[in-house]
Parts: structure tokens; C-alpha cells; sequence
């Protein structure tokens, strides 16, 4: 059940996206996109691929950074309607070269702990060079 209505939510949120704009939209790579719809504690981490749509990070989402193989992602967990709990910082890796799967829960690793992050980064041998290069100050 709680699938389903993130699914709706996801595809709402893509519908409204495309008529009125919403407050933040960006391609970033591969068919993934940042995107807020109200307020930019909206923002998420999507993916788009013709009619197939699906949230990869939900909100709020804060700092990305990719290569052509992954997207790193930090995010402040957020309960709509309370705002995002900056006491927490979750880290997300997304390996954007897996088929992408209609669960949110199978298309990224995370959430991590900062310790975890960087083991995990080791792990899967991503260079200290992929850095977060899109950061929202605003949502730090």
C-alpha cells in the first residue's frame, strides 16, 4: 500500500511538473532529474524514461554530484508536512548504469550513514574525485 501511493505521488508529481513547471527542474543525467514542486524542500531525485517515471531519493534532497557511472546524493529525511530534519544527513549512491527498477528501493544503495558513505565508496571502488558539484545551500 505504502508502494502504490508513492507511485501516485511520483506520477502526480511528474503530471504537475509538466503543467506548471514546479518551483525546480534539472536533467542531470540518463534520464535522472532533480525536481521540486512546491517549495524546493520538495526536492527529490527522479527517474524518466518516456512513460516510465519513478522517485529514486525523496525529499529533500540537497547535493548531488555524478560520473557516467554513478550519482551521489545527500539528503535531510522529510515527513510531508513536517519540514526536512537537518539533524539528519542520509547519503544515497546511485549506480546509473543498472536497469532501473519500478521499486525506489532497488535503484540506489542508502541510506547510508557519512562512515558507511565512504566504505561503500571504497567498495565499489568510486573515485575520491566524483565530488557533490550541486549543492542547494538553502536545504544544507
Amino acid at each position: 500500500m505504502k508502494r502504490t501511493i508513492s507511485y501516485i505521488f511520483f506520477l502526480a508529481l511528474l503530471v504537475l511538473q509538466g503543467c506548471v513547471g514546479g518551483v525546480y527542474f534539472e536533467k542531470i543525467v540518463n534520464g535522472y532529474f532533480l525536481s521540486a514542486i512546491d517549495v524546493k524542500t520538495d526536492m527529490l531525485l527522479g527517474y524518466q524514461d518516456g512513460d516510465f517515471g519513478v522517485g529514486v531519493v525523496g525529499s529533500t534532497v540537497f547535493a548531488v554530484g555524478y560520473n557516467d557511472e554513478y550519482i551521489i546524493v545527500k539528503q535531510h529525511p522529510r515527513k510531508f508536512p513536517n519540514p526536512p530534519d537537518k539533524s539528519i544527513t542520509n547519503y544515497f549512491i546511485v549506480p546509473i548504469k543498472d536497469k532501473v527498477h519500478a521499486s525506489p528501493d532497488e535503484n540506489k544503495i542508502g541510506p547510508l550513514t557519512k562512515e558507511e558513505f565512504v566504505i561503500k565508496r571504497k567498495e565499489l571502488g568510486i573515485s575520491d574525485s566524483l565530488t557533490f558539484t550541486k549543492v542547494f545551500s538553502e536545504l544544507e
